[in-house]
């Protein structure tokens, strides 16, 4: 049986789930630990330590990152995981996963990102909550988020420069988190550029569900060797 271990690390809740027979090998879910988690069940079952990391409401800021980088070497020390993490990030989730590979890729082993955010401008919604918090991360305002260039659509050169695999699956129609100005841009970008990424598109898929029916192509990215 799985264990599952909740504590504080510098003031923010985290979780490891650890398989009955761990691997070393590790998946961290940047946001959302539970929600549509067929594929790291799946992956708990063959091995892989499951972590989160709770800095919610960060939005994968500068600040954020570096609140992961501390806690990346206190959890593959203290749970005896590999070097290496695989990522996973679902919507704002996206943000902290690609930034994180962006800046610390030597702990990265590949990124999976699901309906992910890319770019601040198409979310979160002007009125909304949200985007005052974002607003009070990153230090910008209704203007400054304009030409901001710290997005993930805006170093899309500079991550696939770090040759990291990468799965997408995004909803074509996806009502939340804007295909055209997210996922399907990561995916033209690519498309134009040569470069091989596993991406699936489901037409008219919303933002929800995430993740896949049929997680079996998603379970076979993570344990394909790099």
């Amino acid at each position: 049986m799985s264990k599952t271990v909740e504590f504080v690390f510098n003031g923010f809740p985290a979780t490891v789930i650890l398989p009955e027979k761990p691997n070393g090998k590790w998946i961290w879910k940047t946001e959302f630990l539970y929600a549509f988690d067929q594929a790291e069940r799946a992956l708990l079952d063959e091995g892989y330590t499951r972590v989160y990391y709770g800095i919610s409401d960060k939005y994968g800021s500068y600040n954020a990152v570096r609140l992961m980088r501390k806690f990346y070497h206190f959890v593959i020390k203290e749970y005896n995981l590999d070097e290496k993490a695989i990522l996973f990030g679902f919507s704002r989730g996206g943000l902290y996963a690609f930034n994180f590979a962006l800046f610390y890729p030597e702990y990265v082993s590949k990124v999976y990102l699901d309906a992910p955010v890319l770019d601040m401008k198409s979310w979160p919604p002007a009125d909304s909550t949200e985007r005052q918090e974002v607003y009070a991360e990153y230090g910008l305002n209704p203007e400054t988020i304009q030409t901001f260039k710290g997005n993930p659509i805006d170093n899309l050169e500079e991550f696939f420069s770090l040759n990291i695999p990468l799965l997408v699956v995004a909803g074509g129609s996806d009502e939340v988190v804007a295909y055209e100005e997210n996922s399907g841009k990561l995916i033209d970008y690519c498309n134009q550029n040569g470069i091989k990424i596993e991406a699936t598109v489901k037409p008219e898929c919303l933002h929800h569900p995430h993740s896949l029916e049929d997680v079996s192509s998603i379970v076979a990215f993570v344990n394909k060797e790099n």
